[in-house]
């Protein structure tokens, strides 16, 4: 087996629909697979799941599970549980994941393209393309590229720390990843096995590569999380990777704490200004028991305010000297979360 791809659903019927059908248009000349795996679906998505199955024997395979087991604090670690259900069923050399709102524009290569760039490629560990932002109901003629095309031309490679400190992070949708057999990224994250968690664990095992394609469409719901947070000040403090990517895939601590500095001095800043998040940001926090997420849940006492303060001069020191060795981040990490 090749290529699995990992579609992941929940009370999506049409849009199920509209996805799979992109999915199975491609010319796929190689062994693969569709892994699908549906949340507690009841508009009849899981019963047209089921139908391809039916349809599809020995390509398209169906799972079930129930995100409410794990106690989910919104739709992202929903996703990541609907994830963690599929990925123990992908036998594929390589993985790639889709939501079942976005679909692949006809005449899709970039499966094909991604698998070869591997294939060419064994020092990497993912093969990147760019990917369409679209808003739901408006014209697909409206629809942008996430980043500039002229980064993906020529088959460019980057190592994981040049990717973070050019800040190049997109959808985990854009990526194919190689299959690391002897990590369970299940284990690992469970239900925060989401969007950059699964791209930053992937790109511990080797380099990028970037893909000559702009196949995949990203479809913007007004209802969507991500929408919903970008309209409080909690995306300040939910979107820094480089405090929650630094704790959940430690292998990039250092590099992020360099790249994100501003973004970092800006989540410090907020916390000193009294900042509490909403208790649905409270809650997808749980778990992740760090000094800075701690001090948006509770009173600050006079000893958090010392320390933020010593945390934000330190932040100043390392900008205005270029502190960049191991120990400066080091001591950034123990100011920050221990």
């Amino acid at each position: 087996m090749i290529l699995s791809v990992i579609i992941i659903s929940h009370n999506q019927k049409e849009q199920f629909r509209r996805c799979v059908e992109s999915v199975l248009a491609q010319d796929l000349p190689f062994e693969h697979e569709i892994i699908v795996s549906d949340d507690a679906s009841t508009d009849g998505t899981w019963e047209l799941i089921k139908d391809y199955e039916a349809q599809y024997p020995g390509l398209v395979k169906a799972y079930q599970c129930n995100s409410s087991d794990c106690t989910p604090a919104n739709n992202s670690q929903r996703s990541g549980w609907n994830r963690c259900n599929a990925y123990p069923h992908a036998s594929g050399k390589y993985i790639a994941h889709v939501d079942a709102d976005d679909f692949f524009l006809p005449g899709a290569a970039v499966y094909r393209k991604q698998i070869e760039a591997l294939e060419h490629h064994p020092e990497c560990s993912i093969a990147m393309s760019n990917v369409l932002w679209y808003n739901e109901g408006e014209p697909i003629e409206t629809a942008y590229p996430w980043l500039s095309a002229d980064l993906f031309v020529n088959e460019i490679m980057m190592t994981g720390s040049q990717f973070i400190s050019q800040n190049l992070f997109i959808i985990n949708q854009a990526m194919m990843m190689r299959r690391n057999a002897d990590v369970d990224p299940v284990e690992l994250y469970g239900k925060r096995y989401v969007d950059s968690v699964i791209t930053f664990h992937h790109l511990q095992f080797g380099n990028v590569v970037f893909v000559d394609a702009c196949d995949y469409v990203y479809v913007q719901s007004k209802q969507s999380i991500t929408s919903n947070v970008a309209k409080t000040q909690d995306r300040m403090v939910l979107w820094c990777n480089g405090i929650y990517i630094s704790q959940l895939v430690p292998a990039w601590r250092h590099d992020f704490y360099l790249a994100d500095y501003h973004a970092i001095r800006d989540v410090v800043s907020l916390a000193r200004a009294g900042y509490k998040l909403l208790e649905q940001s409270k809650r997808s926090l749980d778990g992740i028991d760090i000094f800075i997420y701690d001090a948006f849940n509770r009173p600050l006492t006079v000893f958090d305010r010392f320390r933020l303060f010593l945390t934000t001069t330190f932040l100043r020191a390392m900008h205005k000297f270029h502190w960049n060795k191991k120990i400066d981040t080091d001591i950034l990490h123990f100011l920050l979360c221990k």
